[in-house]
């Protein structure tokens, strides 16, 4: 049976404001920040959730606390502990794993490892890692063998802690089905597991990306007009098998409680007929209303569907 669980990034904006690391498609640190309210305490999160969803276990996302070492990390996982739910993943946003700096890439992977540490010594049962930086232009039509190297040694690091250490598609070669099958074959399932973002896949990130990057001044663009999900459902159909934590993705909730844009019955249908009884994290990406009601109402829309499979 699958274990329902709640990310902190759906209530992002009300958790205060942001602040997003990434290495760009030149080789150059970027930032994308977000400057949203403090109405609600990451520290109180698990609890508010708790008691606001039917959930079993709560995910946490590292670049919404000041570092591995921020306090609030510790507190959060008590927090989730105290009120009885599992301590999922966290996501780890740190480095780039396919840059061709050898002195970089070596304190990248460092990095990750005080991080994944950190996470197995607080309890969580995952800690999913970036296979490479999204925007980067090495990650090749093959994975480059520094990545899976580098994984390799990161998997072995998290076994040897506790921790089952997985990486997603989350943009760029990580969203291409063959790419990272090609991946995880290579690091080796001793090592490395998948998280499947049932979103992430570029029928819906490309337009997205567009939208979010797009010049100032320019005209606004829905991008979820006209879109055509089909390779996306092709995508979580070619990587259900390899998934060990699934992360269900809503962007839209309507007025009427229509929950888009990705079609939520028909996706975890997909993952039903391919037997996974793994963790189901709801990760609420919209934006505006009120992001405890919309995630509260996808966390509905996901219970129907597991029970209708």
């Amino acid at each position: 049976m699958n274990l329902l669980s709640v990310s902190s990034y759906s209530l992002r904006e009300h958790l205060g404001p942001i602040s997003i690391a990434f290495t760009d498609a030149h080789g150059d640190e970027q930032e994308f920040a977000q400057d949203f309210p403090k109405l609600v305490d990451i520290t109180d999160f698990p609890r508010r959730a708790a008691q606001a969803y039917p959930v079993a276990g709560v995910e946490a996302v590292a670049f919404q606390f000041a570092g591995r070492d921020d306090p609030a990390l510790a507190a959060f996982a008590a927090g989730a502990t105290d009120a009885g739910l599992v301590l999922v993943n966290v996501a780890v946003d740190v480095g780039d794993l396919v840059r061709t700096d050898a002195d970089g890439l070596a304190a990248d992977v460092a990095e990750l490892r005080h991080w994944i540490a950190r996470v197995a010594e607080l309890g969580f049962r995952f800690v999913r890692v970036n296979a490479g930086s999204p925007f980067s232009a090495h990650h090749g039509d093959e994975p480059p063998a520094r990545l899976v190297a580098a994984l390799t040694d990161l998997g072995e690091f998290a076994a040897g802690h506790g921790i089952r250490l997985l990486v997603e598609n989350h943009g760029g070669a990580s969203s291409d089905p063959v790419w990272m099958n090609s991946l995880l074959d290579q690091v080796g399932v001793a090592n490395l597991g998948l998280l499947l973002d049932l979103g992430n896949f570029d029928a819906l990130l490309d337009p997205l990306m567009a939208a979010m990057f797009a010049e100032p001044g320019a005209a606004p663009v829905d991008p979820f007009a006209d879109l055509d999900l089909t390779s996306l459902y092709d995508g979580i159909e070619a990587l259900a098998d390899r998934a060990e934590l699934v992360h269900v993705k809503a962007h839209v909730v309507a007025e009427g409680g229509r929950v888009g844009p990705v079609d939520l019955v028909k996706a975890l249908g997909i993952l039903s007929r391919h037997g996974y009884t793994g963790p189901l994290t709801v990760e609420y990406e919209g934006a505006g209303g009120d992001p405890w009601a919309h995630t509260g109402r996808v966390l509905d829309v996901t219970s129907a569907a597991i029970a209708a499979c």
